[in-house]
C-alpha cells in the first residue's frame, strides 16, 4: 500500500509529557502513530506560519486509533525542562541541535468516531483494509 514517510524529529518536554500523561499517552505511542510502526498515518496540515499544525492520526499496537496534533517546534523547546528527542530511528536522545524538521507534540487523544470512519475511508481510497 503506498503511503510517505515522515522524517521529523518528535520534540517532548516535561510540559508536553505531562500534558500527554493525563490522557494516558506516552511519549512512545506518539512516536509510533507518527513513524507509522503499526500502519499507516494520515497527516494533514492546516494554518499557516506560528499557527500550522499537522493532524496525525494512526493506529496504535493494539490497533486503536490516536489522532495527534503537532507543530512546528522552536529551538526554545530544546531549552525546556526535560526536553528529548525521538528521531525517525526510534531511540530517545538528547536534544542535540535544533533542525526544522523537529516538531513538538501539543497534544493527543483516542481517536473519535468520526476521526475512525475519516480513517478507515482514507485508508480504504489507499488500498487498505
Amino acid at each position: 500500500m503506498p503511503g510517505a514517510r515522515l522524517y521529523w524529529t518528535l520534540v517532548f518536554t516535561d510540559d508536553s509529557l505531562e500534558h500527554l500523561a493525563e490522557r494516558n499517552i506516552e511519549a512512545d505511542d506518539v512516536a509510533d502513530v507518527v513513524f507509522g510502526r503499526h500502519g499507516p498515518a494520515r497527516v494533514r496540515g492546516h494554518g499557516r506560519g506560528k499557527d500550522e499544525r499537522w493532524f496525525v492520526v494512526g493506529p496504535l499496537a493494539e490497533g486503536e486509533l490516536l489522532t495527534i496534533v503537532l507543530r512546528a517546534a522552536a529551538p526554545r523547546d530544546l531549552e525546556a525542562d526535560g526536553a528529548f528527542v525521538i528521531p525517525p530511528t526510534g531511540l530517545p536522545d538528547d536534544p542535540g541541535s535544533f533542525s526544522e524538521s523537529m516538531r513538538l507534540a501539543v497534544t493527543a487523544w483516542m481517536s473519535h468516531d468520526d476521526e475512525i470512519r475519516s480513517y478507515r475511508a482514507w485508508l480504504r481510497s489507499k488500498g487498505g483494509r
